[in-house]
């Protein structure tokens, strides 16, 4: 059957190419793992601060959201070669948001545009993919964002033999760390540089820090203690309502949570994110009715923490993200598509400008 020839699945050519770990190569700068000077490998939690957690978040800390490599390179071409954990089988969400990766080109942070994303067979635990950097033998900066519900087994990439490569960095320093639920991790974006973290940091030109774990957010002390634990935070969001809220957990954890980062970072801003808005919050009145004390009850304690003392605490309302219209902005009536992330990150840019101005 003939089909676009842009839906067809690239070989790598016979070009010859450089091939590298980015573990191991110092020109390319690795995001989005917080501890990898602990354990040299693509674990957003590695072994040695897991003994304590749940076995769901052990599991998920493997998944690779929010992950970037950052490099400027002259290669016409750059190849991936990986070998992922699992499948990818999740309903309601593309293979390529799941196990593949996405890349943004530019000549520097200002100019970055999304190029192309990995697409290999349904079945495929391992694949190659070759993006064309379209870049004439001119050094252009490259992002390149991994899976959002997969993990890596091992990375490789090349480049033409012959090129160059050359360390980026995000300008801002510092980092942005989002602890939460599906949604932060990234479900249902299309790929990975559309879940709203990776929307985040390149607009903020800042490295973010994805703790989102799908439908296991439920603010234990373990996990609060993992968390407060990355160095150089500039700010907070705590925004795990949505596994946390209906069950009373958020009730129990979330004003310790907030204590354990103040233990940590005495000064660092944190904002509490209530829920975003569900269309069966308005199809049945008296779930939106529980749903609304459980936003009220995140609003008093930060007015509360505040008065006691805490000059940096937030509070967001989710449900403000979304404008009229808000259920085509999701893919389940709940987790967001593409243009719900864009909402949610339009929302949080402009509340995290005005705190860190």
């Amino acid at each position: 059957m003939a089909v676009d020839k842009n839906f067809e699945l690239r070989k790598e050519t016979n070009k010859d190419f450089i091939w590298f770990s980015p573990l191991v190569n110092p020109e390319v700068t690795i995001y989005g793992f917080p501890f990898l000077k602990l354990e040299n490998s693509f674990n957003r939690i590695p072994s040695i601060l897991n003994k304590n957690l749940p076995v769901n978040i052990v599991s998920l800390s493997k998944n690779t959201s929010g992950g970037q490599l950052h490099f400027y390179t002259n290669s016409s071409q750059l190849l991936i070669d990986v070998e992922l954990i699992s499948e990818n089988i999740l309903s309601g969400m593309s293979i390529t948001a799941q196990g593949g990766f996405d890349i943004y080109v530019g000549s520097n942070y200002d100019d970055l545009k999304f190029y192309d994303a990995s697409r290999f067979k349904i079945t495929d635990t391992s694949y190659t993919y070759t993006f064309d950097l379209h870049n004439n033998g001119l050094e252009k900066l490259v992002v390149l964002n991994f899976p959002l519900y997969n993990g890596i087994k091992s990375l490789d990439i090349a480049i033409d033999k012959g090129s160059n490569i050359k360390k980026a960095s995000f300008p801002k320093e510092g980092r942005i760390v989002i602890y939460g639920t599906s949604i932060t991790q990234g479900g249902c974006a299309s790929r990975p540089g559309l879940a709203y973290t990776n929307i985040l940091s390149r607009r903020l030109k800042q490295e973010v820090i994805n703790f989102g774990f799908s439908g296991n957010a439920f603010g234990e002390r373990e996990v609060a203690e993992v968390v407060s634990s990355v160095e150089d935070v500039k700010l907070f969001i705590l925004d795990y309502e949505a596994n946390a809220g209906t069950n009373g957990l958020l009730y129990k954890t979330l004003e310790d949570f907030i204590k354990i980062i103040r233990s940590k970072y005495p000064l660092a801003p944190i904002i509490v994110l209530s829920r975003i808005k569900y269309l069966f919050d308005e199809l049945n009145p008296s779930l939106g009715k529980i749903r609304e004390e459980i936003r009220v009850f995140q609003e008093n304690l930060v007015e509360r923490l505040t008065l006691e003392g805490d000059s940096n605490l937030y509070y967001l309302d989710g449900s403000k993200i979304y404008p009229s219209g808000y259920d085509e902005y999701t893919v389940d009536g709940i987790h967001p598509n593409d243009l719900g992330f864009m909402k949610i990150a339009d929302y949080l840019e402009e509340a995290i400008q005005k705190i860190l101005k």
